[in-house]
């Protein structure tokens, strides 16, 4: 069994960022990615979303920085579709156990981010039956001119109400608050028409096809129906933390020290660590993994 100087768990964007300074530092490594493509959250569910808090990077739609990451990984050091499911340290390393099998490695980086993903539905009686509710888009392109109805408030539906009203005059935003939780100034002047507070009541069926949905307000509960090509949901997702065991620590994720560090040679990352004045940023998420891989180059010397 060869032993890799690195394992990278997880394919976000953190996760390839490990991954492109393994490839600089000329470290062996793998990442290994559950899922069937690279990207994680940032591109499933926020593909179109600008990202601004990068160094060196003045502004870049975070589909692009996905893509300018895995251009500069080879290939062979990827494996799709595989999952950790326990490590264990022996003496002359530690041994990580998949679904594909064991794998023998001198140092580990988790950067699982919050785990496994699973959107929040609507909430309605057959809703998984239709192929025009959506929970996370990859393009735009396809809803022009269509009448599209979106679910939630916060930055991702405001950003995607935004982008989609400018190949669309049939746009709507539906929140179950007066306010949003994202920055309204996102949507100003564009054509989106809102109903607050509002939440869903029941789908429109017909002819085995959802045409609409109906929506009740918060208040005084009349109904409206919207008619709808689309139904968009961005109520966020439910995460299913996979930690392997570390110790957590003040927020969600592993106690690391300044050094990235949880355990002997075990690293997290990104949004699956945590310290005291952790911001779950990109950019800062970058500098975690910049911070491991110097301590697994220092430990080589």
């Amino acid at each position: 069994m060869k032993t890799l100087d690195c394992i990278i768990v997880g394919g976000g964007p953190i996760g390839l960022y490990a991954a492109v300074q393994c490839e600089t530092k000329k470290l062996s490594f793998r990442l290994l990615e559950a899922s069937e493509s690279l990207g994680g959250q940032t591109l499933n569910l926020y593909p179109e979303k600008e990202i601004v808090d990068i160094p060196g990077i003045p502004s870049i739609i975070s589909k692009n920085y996905i893509t300018s990451l895995v251009q500069k990984i080879d290939p062979v050091n990827v494996s799709l579709n595989t999952t950790v499911t326990a490590f264990r340290h022996e003496k002359e390393g530690i041994i990580i156990q998949t679904n594909r099998g064991e794998m023998k490695v001198r140092n580990l980086i988790l950067a699982t981010g919050l785990g496994f993903y699973k959107p929040r539905p609507l909430g309605l009686p057959n809703e998984e039956k239709y192929s025009n509710i959506l929970f996370a888009l990859k393009d735009f392109s396809f809803l022009k001119d269509k009448k599209v109805a979106i679910f939630g408030g916060g930055d991702s539906a405001l950003d995607w109400a935004k982008e989609i009203s400018k190949i669309s005059s049939h746009v709507s935003l539906v929140h179950r608050r007066t306010e949003f939780r994202g920055n309204p100034d996102t949507i100003k002047g564009c054509p989106v028409s809102l109903y607050l507070p509002y939440i869903p009541h029941a789908l429109i069926e017909k002819d085995g096809k959802c045409i609409g949905v109906t929506i009740e307000n918060v208040n005084d509960h009349q109904l409206v129906s919207l008619e709808t090509d689309y139904i968009l949901v961005n109520y966020g997702s439910v995460p299913s933390p996979s930690l392997l065991g570390l110790k957590p620590g003040p927020t969600f994720g592993a106690l690391v020290n300044e050094h990235s560090e949880a355990e002997p040679h075990v690293y997290a990352i990104g949004d699956c660590c945590s310290y005291e004045g952790k911001i779950k940023r990109i950019a800062h998420g970058n500098e975690d993994a910049d911070k491991a891989i110097a301590a697994i180059v220092a430990s080589q010397r």
